[in-house]
């Protein structure tokens, strides 16, 4: 199969979905229909509805924060992100957050409050967090591998809402810095499914944070196999952090992957039955990189 009719697989799949991803896809593609300006607004509407009056969706930080990135996917009128950002931060630092508590394993694998800080808390300490999916379909269900993921989850989107110039936000990408060693050597302190989570918010940082950036790529590429897959990460979840990196090395990463991409699809244009709509996005951002 070439890229081009995977393209044009993808391009029919999304051909008539009354979705966001369907609106996205769309546009992208350059073929908006004369009914998506009137979706975009009903979308819009539909998110606009799950707030509480204190921004939240529930409560909930992971509902919260998808809130947020699909607002900021639609662009909205400026005002609606106000509260949702701002409940957002209230969690910067809170009890629950994944550097707080320092034992041995911890200091000697880096991942404690001596080196970390900034982190968002989706729960207090003492409420479950995993399992937890993200939109992509990876699924963490260790407790700190999932509270790890929500924050990168919301300083990405902390940063997508011009959210930083906050020195929490500062002190969450510095940590990054910290975790490069780590993550050359994966283990359960840190597996390396959440380096693409990571890269994902970094490729959304001010420039001063592009070596941070191509250091994630670089680590990313050296555990690339020759079938163009990751033995330690979750394809999607690899594809989904690359694809928001516009640097040189991680175009050549995605190259390699992109036939392992082509395996995947089905005939429909999708590319499985796990996040479908969200993967085949993924897949269709790829295949456009990589034809550019």
């Amino acid at each position: 199969m070439t890229g081009q009719s995977a393209l044009d697989r993808v391009e029919r799949y999304f051909a008539r979905k009354a979705t966001r991803a369907g609106w996205l896809a769309r546009r992208r593609l350059g073929k908006a229909d004369d009914g998506d300006e009137t979706l975009r607004q009903t979308l819009i509407a539909a998110v606009a509805g799950s707030l509480r009056p204190d921004g939240s969706v529930g409560g909930t930080a992971s509902a919260t924060i998808g809130a947020i990135d699909d607002l900021l996917d639609l662009d909205p009128p400026p005002e609606l992100l106000v509260a949702p950002l701002d409940w957002l931060m209230g969690l910067v630092g809170k009890p629950g957050a994944y550097h707080e508590g320092c034992s041995s394993a911890r200091h000697g694998h880096r991942v404690c409050e001596h080196f970390l800080g900034g982190f968002f808390s989706p729960a207090p300490a003492t409420q479950r967090v995993a399992p937890i999916t993200v939109p992509d379909g990876k699924t963490y269900r260790v407790e700190s591998q999932a509270r790890f993921a929500v924050s990168v989850a919301a300083l990405r989107a902390a940063l997508r809402g011009g959210r930083g110039d906050s020195p929490a936000i500062a002190r969450h990408l510095d940590s990054f810095k910290h975790l490069l060693d780590e993550w050359q050597r994966p283990d359960e302190h840190l597996p390396f499914d959440l380096l693409f989570g990571a890269m994902a918010a970094v490729a959304v940082a001010p420039s001063r944070w592009q070596p941070l950036l191509d250091r994630l790529v670089d680590l990313a590429a050296g555990f690339q196999l020759s079938d163009g897959t990751w033995q330690r990460g979750d394809f999607f979840h690899a594809l989904a952090g690359l694809v928001e990196v516009r640097r040189p090395g991680a175009t050549a990463v995605l190259r390699r992957a992109a036939p392992a991409l082509l395996q995947r699809q089905r005939d429909d244009g999708s590319f499985g039955s796990v996040a479908r709509d969200e993967r085949a996005l993924i897949g269709l951002r790829v295949l456009l990189v990589v034809g550019d």
